[in-house]
């Protein structure tokens, strides 16, 4: 008889974004090895073939298109009862159902694992426009939440790459580490795209049009550099309530939401990846985009640094103005940008979700 395993998620399909791509990606292989309960924020009415689904309806949308679900802690402390194993991809939150899944899971000695796929008390005060003060107030206080939350007890911290550990034990988090990289599916590889843009240099971006992406950064570089070079395209592959900054500006396109196959058609048109977000944990976008060759130029937050070697495989820059000054030196250098395609692909072929999954199994076995 297998094992049970009950994951907590608080987005899901159609919805694109760390949580999602993980689960769309792991799910296969961990449910040939358990069986698997995922218990949701209800946004939409998709179901997951490999996995039983239970659902709390949200309450409302915040202005990032997130919002917090009408928790049903009868049906949360039964599932916890009842399982092995339980995996929490939620936001670290007192709003979650996996807060109450952590009460239950010491409760009755079950293992809790939490895989951080955003560094949260970044993440929050940056995605609501607030005044800066009460956005440093909150960064504080979620911070002292993130330690206390991930304190030891049986909560097991499970990070994608291990620069992410150094930051949670930076703001006090002790206890128990686990390292399992995220992965790139095979669809993400060098070569050519079916999209065409003729003696265009194509900048672009593929994830979630969101404030914390700092998207009015890349737009503002590329407009100016626009104004210094008539063969620039910027490409943006995405949708969120951050869209609008993009309309009514000639040689931009967005392309809303598309499936995987097309997001890796879309990088593979790109000459130069570009990510300004103010946070990010890991980025799966930008390992599926150095992952695809294309010269990435990346903001150095969270864990980028792990995989992304300055100079070598692609760019870091911490202030806004370092954007512009590496876009402008890589337009003007071809030669630069081909070094760093060749040099991407290879830098990260060891990541796959299959490797992920096997890792995870790993360290569930371990507890």
């Amino acid at each position: 008889m297998k094992k049970k395993l009950l994951i907590l998620i608080d987005t899901m399909k159609p919805m694109i974004d760390g949580v999602s791509i993980f689960l769309d990606n792991t799910l296969p292989y961990l449910a040939k090895k358990y069986d698997v309960t995922i218990i949701a924020t209800g946004f939409s009415d998709e179901t997951y073939k490999d996995a039983k689904l239970i659902t709390f309806p949200i309450i409302f949308h915040s202005s990032t298109g997130y919002g917090p679900s009408k928790i049903n802690r009868k049906i949360i402390r039964k599932e916890v009862k009842k399982c092995d194993y339980i995996l929490n991809h939620e936001s670290v939150s007192a709003m979650s159902a996996s807060f109450f899944a952590l009460k239950y899971a010491r409760t009755y000695k079950k293992p809790f694992f939490t895989y951080l796929h955003s560094i949260d008390w970044e993440l929050f005060p940056e995605t609501m426009k607030i005044p800066t003060f009460i956005r440093n107030i909150s960064k504080s206080s979620f911070k002292i939440f993130v330690s206390w939350y991930l304190r030891i007890d049986n909560n097991i911290v499970i990070v994608s790459f291990p620069h992410i550990r150094k930051i949670l034990e930076n703001v006090g988090v002790k206890g128990k580490f686990e390292v399992v990289p995220i992965g790139i599916p095979d669809n993400f590889k060098p070569g050519k795209s079916k999209y065409k843009f003729k003696d265009k240099i194509i900048i672009g971006f593929a994830g979630r049009l969101s404030r914390e992406k700092g998207l009015e950064v890349l737009l503002n570089s590329f407009l100016s550099l626009n104004e210094k070079f008539d063969n620039l395209y910027l490409l943006i592959v995405g949708e969120g309530p951050d869209r609008y900054l993009f309309e009514n500006n000639k040689n931009i396109k967005v392309t809303g939401f598309v499936d995987q196959n097309e997001v890796a058609d879309y990088l593979r048109a790109m000459d130069i990846f570009a990510l300004s977000s103010y946070t990010e944990a890991n980025s799966i976008s930008s390992l599926e985009a150095v992952r695809s060759g294309v010269c990435c130029v990346t903001r150095d937050v969270g864990a980028i640094k792990d995989y992304i070697k300055n100079g070598q495989n692609g760019f870091l820059f911490k202030e806004d103005e370092e954007l512009t000054e590496i876009l402008e030196r890589l337009i003007k250098d071809k030669k630069l940008r081909e070094k760093i395609r060749k040099n991407a692909g290879e830098s990260v072929s060891e990541y796959s979700w299959k490797n992920t999954a096997k890792k995870l199994i790993d360290v569930f076995e371990k507890y």
